[in-house]
């Protein structure tokens, strides 16, 4: 049997991403709008090494007694459990596929990407943790020992000198004290700008997939990260000179833009101002008859920030709607705080916020029309 051939590039670039989502869906079995949330969280969620949950809200956040989000972070997690049919270890190993999957091709590829020793060596000290496949942990392991790398060597020194001089630990405790630090900072560094990556352009990428597959859109009406005046209907002119926004999907018929969807899996502050700017740059560039439908795919589940998201505005033009991956799971979490829930169940009612159900029957609007056959 034929070997088979590996995407060129970076693990965690495009082709890689989507070569592995292919194959996860090809494995999932048979997928509908009913129930493609669950593959989006098969892929993208994943466990919060600092607090053994599910990641629902930022970290730091999420700890007993600082706010309602570890509560919330708990119902998320053992509710997940239960809708996947695991207890909370079982859970590890049905979530966060995608990048476990690039970290694996990572390691297969023995660290050749500039800049790969360290996030190999990150795996084989907590791949094990992660719900990395124990032989690929060991692989992993022995790729770094035979490369003799020792993870921020210099670093490593310098923490230990610092818990020697500062806090007057013995070199023993303060070796293996730094050892830890290290441990867990090389964790974020590593990690951490390659699961942003995967997370970001990742749930684009699954979108994009379910799109085709799901709602039956033909893929050449499909446009990802495009800039905006690159697409048709939006050669206008800017108020002044500015940044062209790129609108994460775009669905065009013929010569106009039918659809323009900003994908973002949380909306914190700063994500709420980049859709701001998006909205008004597509605004100014305008130049079919029609503003497009303009709408927001998220999994945010912060019921203040749904909110404010839903109520942005631009030159006399809004968000036509969010979409969430699981609105009745986002309802259940909320729970504890009724005003929350009450909030969220309003945007519901009002129809500014649907389900990720409701994105792919919606947009079978633009699916190819069926042949007649001849009598």
């Amino acid at each position: 049997m034929a070997k088979q051939k590996k995407p060129k590039g970076s693990p965690f670039g495009e082709t890689s991403r989507v070569e592995l989502l292919e194959q996860h869906l090809d494995a999932f079995g048979e997928i509908n709008a009913a129930n493609a949330w669950r593959f989006v969280y098969e892929e993208l969620l994943w466990f919060d090494r600092s607090t053994g949950l599910v990641h629902l809200y930022e970290s730091d956040k999420v700890r007993p007694g600082r706010s309602s989000w570890y509560a919330r972070s708990i119902t998320f997690t053992d509710r997940l459990a239960q809708l996947f049919d695991v207890d909370r270890a079982g859970l590890k190993h049905k979530i966060d596929r995608l990048f476990l999957a690039c970290l694996e091709r990572l390691v297969e590829g023995k660290a050749k990407l500039p800049g790969g020793a360290p996030i190999v060596a990150a795996v084989a000290e907590v791949g094990d943790e992660l719900g990395i496949d124990p032989g690929v942990v060991e692989e992993a392991g022995q790729v770094a020992a035979s490369e003799d790398f020792i993870p921020y060597a210099e670093l490593l020194a310098e923490v230990t000198e610092l818990l020697v001089s500062r806090a007057g630990m013995d070199d023993a405790a303060a070796a293996k004290l730094a050892r830890e630090i290290v441990d867990r900072a090389q964790f974020h560094l590593t990690f951490g700008s390659n699961r942003q990556n995967v997370l970001g352009e990742g749930f684009e990428d699954l979108l994009r997939m379910l799109v085709v597959s799901v709602a039956k859109v033909p893929a050449e009406k499909i446009i990802l990260r495009k800039k905006a005046h690159e697409l048709p209907g939006f050669q206008g002119e800017l108020d002044q000179p500015r940044r062209i926004e790129s609108p994460d999907i775009a669905i065009v018929q013929g010569e106009r833009t039918a659809l323009l969807s900003t994908v973002k899996w949380s909306l914190r502050h700063d994500r709420q101002k980049q859709l701001s700017d998006e909205l008004d740059c597509y605004v100014q560039l305008l130049s079919q008859d029609v503003f497009p439908e303009y709408v927001l795919v998220t999994n945010e589940y912060d019921p203040g920030r749904l909110k404010n998201s839903s109520n942005l505005a631009s030159r006399g033009k809004t968000v036509d709607r969010i979409y969430h991956i699981n609105p009745a799971l986002l309802v259940e979490v909320l729970s504890d705080v009724p005003q929350s829930a009450a909030e969220v169940q309003e945007l519901i009612e009002t129809d500014r916020l649907r389900s990720l159900e409701d994105f792919l029957n919606d947009l079978g609007r633009w699916r190819r029309a069926a042949k007649r056959s001849k009598a």
